[in-house]
């Protein structure tokens, strides 16, 4: 029954209400990925065609009628991946996701302590908000729940997939021997061996968490935002990892313990002088 309060309505409010929570939600989705660019787009071209009808513009309101009806079409077939995981997210069980997530580190967390004991090179993407399918779908698909064994395996020595990248989405490993894009070398970064400068370069464009293990000197570090963090012990990793990953925390790209404003840790060169082999 309609519940007037002066000229609204309970359904008026409740309409209201949802449609904030609606969009609300959405920007949720979108914020924090390259899908924002494109939504900002949007935006420019809807604030022109508003224009174009305001000032009876014919021919360039036409134009953008037709642009805008295969405009539609385009983005679906561009972002199929995108609204996937949106949609994923949105049927997701949450406190099944929570435990098995947690566990998942753990073991993420092990696997590098033994790879880094070892000196055995790896990198390992970890998906937050910006989906990762475009990266996963240059290596070799798998479907695999996250262990030390497992990880062990892919990043052995002379085995098939060891020079490439790991994609972890959720608690499952989705595919290994991946090709991540290598930051310029005329950066900070410059003196670095491939695989660190793949994971700096996949941070760049993604807000992913991505584990490096160095070849040369043994050492773990974690790839955020276009920047390297300084070298960590098992505690510390495992301590980052449940803020990054597991409390979904600092979404902004900023490592916890190093502020934003602090510059990247000055290049060190790879052992004898030479760029650390592997990589993806």
């Amino acid at each position: 029954m309609p519940f007037p309060i002066g000229s609204l309505t309970l359904q008026d409010v409740l309409d209201v209400l949802l449609v904030t929570f609606l969009i609300y939600q959405g920007y949720l989705l979108v914020v924090g990925t390259r899908a924002v660019n494109v939504v900002r787009g949007i935006l420019v071209f809807a604030g022109v065609w508003v224009v174009s009808k305001v000032l009876g513009l014919a021919t360039l309101s036409y134009l953008l009628d037709r642009a805008g009806t295969v405009g539609l079409f385009a983005l679906v077939v561009l972002f199929q991946p995108e609204l996937r995981a949106a949609l994923e997210r949105v049927g997701r069980p949450r406190a099944r996701d929570a435990g098995q997530g947690g566990a998942a580190l753990q073991d993420l967390a092990r696997a590098m302590e033994r790879l880094a004991e070892r000196k055995t090179g790896a990198l390992i993407a970890i998906e937050r908000r910006t989906p990762l399918g475009e990266y996963a779908a240059t290596g070799v698909r798998l479907d695999a729940v996250v262990s030390v064994p497992f990880l062990e395996a892919l990043f052995a020595r002379n085995a098939p997939l060891h020079d490439g990248g790991v994609v972890v989405q959720e608690s499952r490993v989705v595919a290994a021997g991946c090709l991540f894009p290598l930051q310029a070398a005329d950066g900070t970064y410059r003196r670095y061996g491939t695989r660190h400068r793949a994971a700096i370069g996949l941070s760049e464009l993604t807000d992913a968490v991505v584990l490096v293990v160095s070849e040369e000197r043994g050492s773990m570090r974690i790839a955020l935002a276009g920047r390297l963090g300084p070298h960590l012990n098992g505690s510390e990793l495992r301590e980052q990892l449940r803020a990054l990953v597991y409390d979904r925390a600092d979404l902004t790209g900023e490592l916890p313990g190093v502020p934003g404003t602090v510059p990247p840790p000055p290049p060190e060169p790879e052992a004898g002088g030479q760029p650390e082999r592997g990589g993806a």
